[in-house]
């Protein structure tokens, strides 16, 4: 999709892959900008920050976030102690030791449990939900051997309508694209309504083809101004550039709370940022060329 939109703006550019020994200078000379699309592989959280570092440090405009933005937004645990300074909303939660549960009995069930580092869902399954303390704990021991070294994250489950609500640079400031609603259809009721790995990557699966995504009609005008002063809330405390995606999830009394913040959304044509600037009617050459533009490249 990158690509294309550089072709339909007549901008000169080649892809460089990105190894397990990172960026060949020498491949970027003569640039005048780098648009950073690395994503961290399975079980290497930090390999997106080092990537970025390692742009930095040739001293080159580069797309998105900083480095330590995206180390910041990597980490669950620390974007919601981030969010909570700033007073965005969040689930109750926190950083959970198997070894010492006593945050079971602080946060009502039920519980979701996810390692902190993780992105695209790596570790949801129908099993990272439970309300019995003992299967929390079974299921955080899990994590903990699957994901040696990071920390895991336990909040409560919040039973509210879920939302991405995307955002891209602009000249004034972050446009807020239009709120794209999650909706479960058909979902059984012993079954959690999570956006889980199956429900992303296996296009086979229930949970893939009963996870549909719609925008908010004209008649919720309210909630979608709502959604969009807790995406700019959330944009303005962790420091995003360039574009963003926010995940949002409503409480018990409808009061949305920030899940996570994506400062590296998927730009591909079917993913969910790509929809979102679609439902704004904005091309693909305009979103690139404004990611671009918020580096000061041109300049």
């Amino acid at each position: 999709m990158v690509e294309a939109a550089l072709a339909d703006l007549g901008l000169d550019h080649e892809v460089v892959p990105i190894g397990e020994r990172g960026v060949d200078p020498a491949a970027l000379a003569g640039a005048g900008a780098v648009f950073n699309l690395v994503e961290s592989p399975p079980g290497r959280p930090d390999f997106q920050v080092e990537a970025a570092v390692a742009f930095e440090a040739l001293g080159l405009p580069v797309t998105g976030s900083t480095s330590s933005v995206i180390a910041v937004t990597t980490d669950k645990a620390a974007t919601r102690a981030m969010l909570e300074r700033a007073g965005v909303a969040v689930a109750a939660g926190g950083v959970f030791d198997p070894e010492r549960p006593e945050l079971l009995e602080r946060v009502p069930p039920p519980w979701i449990l996810k390692p902190a580092f993780e992105d695209a869902s790596l570790g949801l399954d129908d099993g990272a939900v439970t309300a019995d303390p003992a299967a929390a704990l079974a299921r955080a021991r899990f994590l903990a051997r699957r994901f040696p070294g990071q920390p895991l994250l336990l909040e409560h489950l919040l039973p509210g309508r879920e939302f991405n609500i995307a955002m891209l640079a602009g000249p004034d400031g972050p446009e807020v694209l239009p709120p794209a609603e999650m909706t479960y259809v058909d979902f059984p009721a012993d079954r959690p309504r999570i956006l889980g790995w199956e429900a992303k990557w296996n296009e086979a699966s229930f949970e893939f083809t009963h996870t549909v995504r719609r925008f908010l009609d004209a008649q919720e005008r309210e909630l979608a101004a709502e959604l969009r002063r807790i995406a700019v809330a959330a944009w303005s405390a962790s420091g995003v550039a360039g574009y963003a995606r926010v995940d949002v999830r409503a409480d018990e009394e409808g009061r949305p709370c920030v899940l996570e913040i994506n400062s590296n959304p998927c730009l591909s044509a079917d993913a969910g940022f790509m929809a979102a600037t679609a439902a704004a009617g904005l091309r693909r050459g305009e979103v690139v060329s404004r990611i671009l533009d918020a580096t000061g490249w041109r300049a």
